[in-house]
């Protein structure tokens, strides 16, 4: 009987499959969750293509890593806060148009002074240099005119991005990254 059990378990694994790639090539990025629905703050919903160095190709199968604090500006919970190891986190990898998306909250900056509301990104595929830099939202009071400045510059570490709303709640934001050779 146990035997059974699996093949049916992965004849319908295997018949899934191929509703998964329907669903792509309908014209849905692939989509992962960083912050649970349950998670406090303002959802924010982030998609974009990664690029070949000319900016017009899109890369299959790059590797997008993200990563942010929660509502209130932590990392982690507990006594000690640890950006190497967040609770916030996704990785993910780009469809065969290059595309990505993934859902999560609105970051908070830091308790205290420091930089404004970010996200980390790491984004790499084999042939190219990683890329990483950090996303800020335009309109944080906290965004100086060097983060302005850098951000300008392709290896300057910083992207500002407008956010928009989001019809079906909270925001949205693009954030399309080049990768060089």
């Amino acid at each position: 009987m146990k035997p059974i059990f699996f093949l049916m378990l992965l004849a319908s694994a295997l018949l899934a499959a191929p509703q998964a790639a329907t669903v792509a090539e309908k014209g849905a990025p692939p989509t992962i969750t960083v912050a649970p629905e349950q998670e406090p703050g303002e959802r924010i919903v982030v998609s974009g293509i990664v690029y070949e160095s000319d900016g017009k190709r899109p890369i299959a199968n790059a590797s997008v890593y993200v990563y942010h604090t929660d509502a209130t500006g932590h990392y982690t919970q507990g006594a000690k806060d640890d950006n190497r190891n967040p609770r916030l986190r996704g990785y993910m990898r780009t469809d065969a148009q290059g595309r990505y998306e993934y859902s999560t909250i609105k970051p908070a900056p830091y308790p205290g002074n420091g930089p404004p509301a970010h996200i980390h990104y790491h984004v790499n595929s084999p042939g190219h240099q990683e890329r990483v830099f950090e996303i800020v939202f335009e309109g944080d009071p906290k965004i100086t005119e060097d983060i302005r400045a850098r951000a300008a510059r392709d290896d300057g570490g910083f992207s500002v991005r407008p956010l928009t709303h989001n019809p079906a709640g909270g925001w949205r934001c693009t954030q399309d990254v080049v990768l060089r050779k």
